[in-house]
């Protein structure tokens, strides 16, 4: 009797194992599976495969809303191949915009993914949206994220853009100010440490007031039509960057530079801030002026040599603050 009991507990024993071992087979099959979908179809959007994206969504139970960013930036002509991406990309307009319309059938949200962005060499700074960039890559796809967009966002996106030639291109502007919309109601923030020029980019969309409170009475007051006034304020500006090593010790170089701070209202609303540095002083007393055009010329020069090449610069970025090397 004693040893059919012994027997007993060993066969309990065995099979609460198997079922355990069973049990941990399953949940790492399932764990294991999720990132496989993902892969697939991060490399079906790449490939621009409309089919084959379906198949994949129709495996996933939900869809997160990074894979909507994901599509939406495949047609950027200046698009760099991530460092993760084991397949090159492919820009098929008509098949982008239904893989897009897919997404947002999945219930992907295109009001997530609101940025300040700087442009034309670093001196425009604007709230860039999904329909921003759709408007430049991508316009069939317009008509699937518009209608699934937040109102003050697309007021937002048109406004900024506005073409004072246009008639009442300022109808955008009134539907911010009259609705109360606000930057302030959206995420946005400046990646790493944000400087003092940086922050200029928060008035979007306030008013001639906001402005006044934080830079006072403009140096240049300009009123170029009747519903857009031009804000400028010039100052100078002490930066410091680092120097050669001399005798073992990491000197500084101080400049003063001249910087241009100018803000453009339509019918009392910030639709546009630039922030240009127009000449830089060294500490000698040598002065270089700026070139703006010939900047933003050679920014599009290097956008389009960089692209399609492999595109690390995040994963740099991300080192050097983990180093402290960039704060």
């Amino acid at each position: 009797m004693k040893k059919l009991s012994i027997f007993l507990t060993v066969c309990l024993v065995l099979a609460a194992c198997s079922s355990s071992s069973t049990k941990n087979t399953k949940s790492s099959a399932t764990s294991q599976q999720k990132p496989d979908i993902t892969k697939t179809l991060s490399t079906n959007i790449l490939l621009s495969d409309a089919e084959a994206v379906q198949e994949t969504l129709n495996q996933m139970e939900t869809v997160e809303d990074r894979w909507l960013n994901h599509a939406v930036g495949i047609c950027d002509p200046y698009r760099r191949q991530g460092r993760n991406e084991s397949v090159k990309f492919v820009c098929d307009k008509e098949k982008n915009a239904q893989i897009i319309a897919m997404l947002i059938e999945r219930g992907t949200n295109p009001n997530k993914f609101v940025s300040f962005e700087k442009k034309e060499a670093d001196t425009l700074y604007m709230v860039e949206t999904l329909a921003d960039k759709l408007a430049v890559w991508n316009k069939s796809a317009l008509p699937y994220v518009l209608p699934k967009m937040d109102k003050c966002l697309i007021a937002l996106t048109k406004m900024q853009t506005a073409n004072p030639s246009k008639a009442k291109y300022f109808t955008f502007a009134d539907y911010w100010r009259e609705n109360q919309c606000s930057i302030d109601n959206y995420n946005l923030r400046w990646f790493g440490r944000v400087t003092e020029r940086e922050n200029a980019a928060f008035l979007i969309g306030k008013t001639k007031d906001d402005v006044k409170a934080k830079y006072g009475e403009p140096t240049v007051y300009s009123h170029p039509s009747s519903y857009r006034e031009i804000l400028t304020y010039k100052r100078a500006e002490e930066r410091q960057e680092r120097g050669q090593y001399e005798a073992g010790v990491r000197g500084v170089d101080i400049f003063t530079d001249e910087v241009h701070y100018i803000f453009t209202l339509d019918r009392g609303v910030v639709t546009k801030v630039q922030v240009q540095v127009v000449s830089t002083t060294q500490g000698g007393g040598q002065t270089q002026t700026v070139d703006i055009e010939k900047a933003k010329q050679e920014e599009i020069a290097k956008k389009e040599k960089l692209a399609g090449t492999v595109d690390d610069s995040l994963a740099k970025k991300r080192a050097l603050m983990r180093t402290g090397r960039m704060r």
